[in-house]
This record gives structure tokens, C-alpha cells and sequence, in this order.
């Protein structure tokens, strides 16, 4: 009943779960396009909801166009694991149509000044997930080629 929490687990089971631990413990570079990813994932949330709540229903779709690929790369950003050079070339692609899409969608109902600043965002944030994703650190964490 006293015994400590690791006397009950053998060297071999505590082997196992620091291997386990190790290909869930992201670099720096990494962890940084992730947390950029979540952060305009969020933002690509909230944008359309404060669009639909101070401007109108056209403004919020818009919006929500604008940022369509931001909810994509957040989710994928979950996928971050070793090894996973499919999810890293998917993030990739995801940050480069946000950017894309962002910058090319602009919905009539938001005034010039709220959507520079949301395209600004967009394209700081998705540069900043590409460059994290494309560092070799990055690339050697995934496995990845190039």
C-alpha cells in the first residue's frame, strides 16, 4: 500500500515508455511551427465570429473563406510525431494555401484596414510555419529527404 509510484513498473516497461516519450518530445523548430500553426488556427476561428458579430453574415463567410486552411493546418499540427515526413509536407502545403488563399480572398463587407491586417497575420504566421518546418532540425525530426 506505502510502495512508490515506479516500484511497480520493471526497467523494461520504464524502457519502453522513455522510447515512447522520445518520439513525442518535439525541437525547438518544431514545436514553434506548431504552436505558430495553433495560434492561426485560433485566430482563423475568432475572426469570422467577431466579422459575423460586428459586421454581417457575408462578412463572416468571407472570413471564414479567408481562413479555411488555417483549421486544416491546426489540425494536422496534432499530427506532429517523429518520423512523420507526410505530415510535415501536408503542413507545409496547408501554410502555403493559407497564405495564398488569405491573401487573395477579400470579402466586400470588411473594411481595407480589418482585412490588411488579417492578411498580414496570415502571411506572417504561415511564412513563420513553412520556415520552422523547412529548418533541418525540423527535417531530420520528421525523417524527411528534402
Amino acid at each position: 500500500m506505502g510502495s512508490a509510484v515506479g516500484a511497480d513498473f520493471s526497467d523494461e516497461d520504464l524502457a519502453v515508455a522513455e522510447k515512447l516519450w522520445a518520439l513525442t518530445e518535439l525541437p525547438e523548430t518544431v514545436r514553434e511551427a506548431r504552436e505558430a500553426a495553433w495560434g492561426l488556427a485560433g485566430f482563423g476561428l475568432a475572426y469570422p465570429v467577431i466579422m459575423g458579430v460586428t459586421r454581417s453574415a457575408e462578412a463572416a463567410g468571407g472570413a471564414a473563406i479567408q481562413f479555411l486552411f488555417s483549421w486544416l493546418l491546426g489540425l494536422v499540427a496534432w499530427g506532429f510525431i517523429r518520423g512523420a515526413s507526410g505530415v510535415r509536407v501536408l503542413a507545409i502545403i496547408l501554410a502555403l494555401a493559407q497564405a495564398v488563399v488569405g491573401w487573395r480572398t477579400q470579402p466586400n463587407d470588411i473594411p481595407f484596414e480589418q482585412w490588411i491586417v488579417a492578411v498580414l497575420f496570415s502571411l506572417g504566421t504561415s511564412s513563420a510555419v513553412v520556415y520552422q518546418l523547412c529548418r533541418a532540425e525540423a527535417k531530420e525530426w520528421f525523417g524527411a529527404d528534402v
